[in-house]
């Protein structure tokens, strides 16, 4: 599959490590050219510091360009960042799934994040991914689990199958509010 990820810290960059050795092309967004200049050329995270990038993932800071022939929409950007991150990319969402990875509430509306991408993008099939894991652990291959939650089995389905691995264990659920709001790590 080909599947675009926004937000190229630890977190994002782990599943992109991980998506990558599953076989998928990652493209991923980064807000900074130090950023995507880093994971490209030099093909490390500066949060994950003993971390190689493999080749198939390809960051820029283009909306357009992360997004276009995708099919799958990570989000993985702080939660107060969420609604204008999304505010602009959303014109070049087309049918492509939408996985929030990123907790919390928006500050001024007390929304869920989910609330927050559905009102931006109406009519999106929406799934929520959640640890218990930590980027560390995910980027070098620890065995681990996550719970993807969606309203859609469809989409829970794809993304099971699509996301697990020998070390990646993902487990599924209907309950999008019970994943986002979970507090442990």
């Amino acid at each position: 599959m080909k599947i675009c990820i926004i937000g190229s810290g630890s977190w994002g960059t782990a599943l992109a490590v991980s998506l990558s050795a599953s076989g998928h092309n990652i493209k991923m967004w980064s807000f900074s050219s130090e950023e995507k200049d880093l994971i490209n050329n030099e093909r490390r995270c500066k949060f994950l510091k003993d971390l190689v990038i493999p080749e198939n993932v390809y960051c820029t800071t283009s909306f357009e360009e992360a997004i276009e022939d995708t099919d799958i929409v990570i989000h993985v950007t702080p939660s107060k960042f969420t609604r204008d991150t999304v505010k602009q990319y959303k014109e070049y969402i087309k049918n492509q799934i939408i996985i929030i990875c990123s907790k919390g509430f928006e500050k001024e509306s007390l929304k869920t994040l989910d609330e927050v991408v559905e009102e931006e993008l109406p009519n999106s099939r929406i799934a929520v991914l959640s640890g218990p894991s930590h980027a560390e652990e995910v980027s070098v291959d620890i065995p681990t689990a996550l719970v993807v939650a969606s309203k859609d089995k469809e989409v829970r389905d794809l993304i099971q199958s699509e996301f697990m691995s020998d070390n990646l264990r993902i487990y599924t659920c209907e309950d999008v509010k019970g994943v986002e709001l979970r507090t442990e790590h």
